[in-house]
């Protein structure tokens, strides 16, 4: 299997499973290098694109309508030689065929194009590990693509973040409830779809049972079959 993406919920080491597969079968990790390819490329900060980062907080509807009619210039991002994205040899094609001028503002629209499109490119050529950003929306269906999902129990997930980042449960409480929020209301929002729905997952591990390191192995070994 070439490329395993690994939808998560916060507070269950997630992203630290989805590291330890990528290093043990030599894969790309595809993580926050999204949110910071993005930002070189729309000439904006980190924390900008973080803001729209699988977060659903509004309706896009109108974004939706720019993903499904590309000669709709795609927000106003910088559509020339910067649409490149050297390190992970990507070329985006909308940028040989329009130009748009210059800029140097992101919206949300701009934010789902760019992700969907680099996505949709490590679809295709890359050995990676695609962290979240509904990557197993974008590649639903295509060959030698395998979709993961890790949960673990509310109280299990409430207990790590309090541990994790040194506050107490109520606020460990307030932080995963948002962050389900969001997570629920971007897939919703952005593709139509409900982030807890089973035919969405080849494979799904519960960590109420299970290790994280477990989970590592679990994997590892659904991608070698």
């Amino acid at each position: 299997m070439n490329v395993i993406t690994v939808a998560r919920q916060i507070g269950c080491r997630g992203d630290w499973i989805a590291e330890q597969v990528a290093t043990k079968l030599g894969y790309d990790l595809v993580d926050k290098r999204l949110v910071e390819e993005i930002a070189k490329i729309t000439d904006t900060s980190i924390e900008e694109v973080e803001q729209y980062d699988e977060k659903g907080e509004r309706p896009i509807r109108y974004f939706l309508k720019r993903l499904l009619l590309p000669d709709i210039a795609p927000g106003t991002f910088p559509l020339s030689a910067s649409a490149y994205a050297p390190e992970f040899g990507l070329e985006f094609s909308y940028a040989r065929e329009h130009s748009v001028e210059n800029t140097t503002y992101l919206d949300r629209g701009t934010y789902q194009l760019l992700i969907t499109t680099l996505i949709q490119d490590f679809g295709q050529t890359g050995r990676a590990v695609i962290v979240g950003r509904a990557s197993q929306i974008i590649l639903s269906g295509r060959p030698n693509v395998g979709h993961v999902k890790i949960i673990a129990p509310l109280e299990q997930r409430v207990e790590y973040i309090a541990a994790h980042r040194s506050i107490d449960s109520t606020d460990a409480r307030k932080i995963v409830e948002q962050h389900d929020n969001w997570r629920q209301a971007y897939l919703r929002n952005a593709h139509g779809v409900d982030w807890e729905d089973s035919l969405l997952y080849d494979l799904t591990i519960n960590l109420a049972n299970i290790s994280a390191e477990e989970s590592v192995d679990i994997i590892i070994n659904y991608a070698l079959e």
